[in-house]
């Protein structure tokens, strides 16, 4: 096969996976999840049933390929937060500002993201969401464990910490999943302030 037209099919191959992925979110957030069938991804992304299965083989893999796809640009964009002057502090409110503001711009992705990993089950009845790897949160845990050393944060048990931060950001998601079109206004702000003023450590702290 010539180069160009390896080139060529790589680039419609990529095309049609991303149109498939679409399809799955529009259809999550449509009919949810566990009507969101092939059929209905298939109508919606206007391809064949069989081509969804040629590129992701089942259901079950073309779900989890849009968690992958969705969360792994979450992790992009609060990247960024690693390199921040400022402490600890400064560090965990740009990761907070940066998580709120990818979900408010990739509303629909964020969402039908969240359903499937809320809905998802994988092969021995584990819902997907218990399924927690430390490798998901590192650059958390590495602001967090860090502003603890420093006295910046309040101590408590790292996993604690995380799991508190991540279900306060969730907030603006659950908002989110009621209405998509919600207008939210200063809301982010107050949950990063919030954020702030709850990881401080007490003032009574030793």
């Amino acid at each position: 096969m010539p180069p160009s037209e390896s080139r060529a099919r790589t680039f419609t191959e990529t095309a049609r996976r991303a149109q498939i992925i679409a399809a799955a979110i529009d259809t999550v957030n449509a009919i949810g999840f566990h009507r969101a069938s092939l059929a209905e991804i298939a109508t919606r992304a206007r391809v064949a049933k069989s081509a969804i299965v040629y590129y992701f083989s089942s259901r079950d893999a073309l779900m989890l390929s849009v968690v992958e796809e969705v969360f792994s640009r979450v992790e992009t964009a609060v990247a960024a937060a690693e390199v921040v002057e400022g402490g600890p502090a400064a560090r965990l409110g740009a990761y907070a500002r940066a998580y709120l503001s990818y979900v408010d711009g990739h509303r629909a992705e964020v969402t039908a993201g969240v359903e499937i990993v809320v809905s998802h089950r994988v092969e021995d009845g584990t819902p997907l969401y218990l399924l927690r790897d430390p490798d998901d949160s590192s650059l958390l845990r590495r602001i967090l464990r860090e502003g603890m050393d420093e006295g910046a944060f309040r101590r408590m048990p790292l996993d604690v910490a995380v799991t508190l931060v991540e279900s306060l950001l969730d907030v603006w998601t659950s908002e989110l999943q009621r209405d998509l079109e919600a207008e939210l206004g200063s809301f982010g702000e107050q949950i990063v302030e919030f954020l702030l003023q709850g990881i401080a450590p007490s003032p009574d702290a030793a």
